[in-house]
């Protein structure tokens, strides 16, 4: 029960984005604090509910839509009212005159976030029997009205895989940031929204690769493939983080209070990358077959809810209760999956291959 009830926490990061993403266009009365680029004086006042306001109603929420719907809308607020900044409404840039303890202005700098590009991740798996791995490979685009490039992307696992290799013909394996630190605590701390002992702080694991130059970035309207992973591990449902910048870029001088508050927040992993749902190794050996069972029955439910299968096909339903079954069954049955109504659609036929590498 320990380990399902972990499985459903590292799914909860991404069931909450993809429900309350379907609200966002709802919350459009949230207010945005706007400045002019030039003279960086508010063009606008701030309205609209506060975070202590939208604090006091979560605490009165059970789990589901409303609250989800009420998180991100908390994240929303969080960014939009910063101490020390306006945001430019040409660019989306977040703007901060900077001074010292004296008061004494030292020029105006700007901040940009991470996650302004569109990305999708296409992915494959194969196995390697005879040498008990499999082959991951990933196809990464970024959407056509994209306002940035992609430079940086990786997978998260739920613990470190010590013989995984990553390949790609031009973008090499990236040293741990500040930022794959913090979006790993984020995961981290997650747990604690349930009963259940943390997982092991030194198992999530964030992998990823970065270009060489911003020549081989993945632009608005193109895609990149060859991206692969060799692993030990069974596939399972993941998180992708993909970024448009490597880190914030900070003014040499010592910076005020207020602002430093301000940066506290737009240095949020939420802020610096953009999480995907994707299929990764996920899995190590000896897991059971009924939590693999278990974990994939939770992940075609996120699908479902963020639209990359559909609820009416007979292959979702009958897969959704053979997977229910196996959950079910002793650690070590061995009951098969049983879907007679075959995939319909390529992420059907993608998602039926994956499962039964991992439960084979």
């Amino acid at each position: 029960m320990i380990r399902f009830a972990c499985s459903i926490v590292f799914w909860m990061i991404v069931a909450v984005q993809c429900v309350a993403q379907e609200g966002l266009p709802r919350l459009s009365f949230l207010p945005t604090q706007l400045c002019d680029p030039v003279t960086t004086g508010n063009a606008g006042t701030d309205a609209g509910p506060s975070t202590e306001e939208i604090q006091k109603l979560l605490a009165d929420l059970p789990r589901g839509r409303e609250r989800d719907i009420a998180l991100q809308l908390l994240k929303e607020v969080s960014v939009r009212r910063l101490p020390g900044f306006c945001r430019d409404p040409r660019t989306g840039e977040f703007v901060a005159d900077s001074g010292s303890e004296s008061g004494t202005r030292l020029g105006k700098f700007r901040v940009t976030l991470g996650n302004r590009s569109q990305p999708e991740v296409g992915f494959d798996v194969a196995s390697r029997p005879e040498e008990s791995a499999f082959d991951y490979a990933y196809r990464v685009s970024n959407g056509t009205e994209a306002s940035a490039p992609i430079v940086t992307w990786g997978l998260l696992t739920s613990v470190a895989d010590p013989k995984q290799i990553l390949t790609h013909p031009l973008w090499p394996v990236a040293a741990p940031t500040e930022s794959d630190l913090a979006a790993m605590v984020t995961a981290q701390e997650s747990t604690q929204t349930v009963t259940v002992p943390m997982l092991d702080p030194n198992g999530i694991h964030l992998s990823r690769w970065r270009t060489p130059s911003d020549r081989f970035a993945i632009r608005a309207g193109s895609s990149l493939s060859q991206f692969a992973v060799r692993s030990e591990f069974r596939p399972g449902w993941t998180t992708a983080y993909i970024g448009s910048d490597d880190a914030i870029k900070l003014p040499q001088q010592p910076l005020p209070q207020d602002l430093l508050a301000g940066l506290e927040v737009l240095s949020r992993p939420e802020h610096y990358y953009t999480q995907v749902l994707t299929v990764g190794p996920k899995f190590e050996p000896g897991t059971s077959r009924a939590w693999i069972a278990g974990d994939w029955h939770l992940g075609v439910q996120v699908m479902i809810a963020d639209g990359q299968l559909s609820a009416g096909s007979p292959y979702v339903a009958e897969l959704l209760g053979s997977l229910a079954v196996i959950g079910a069954s002793a650690s070590d049955a061995q009951v098969a999956l049983r879907v007679r109504a075959p995939p319909r659609s390529a992420m059907e036929a993608l998602v039926d291959k994956a499962i039964r590498l991992a439960l084979r």
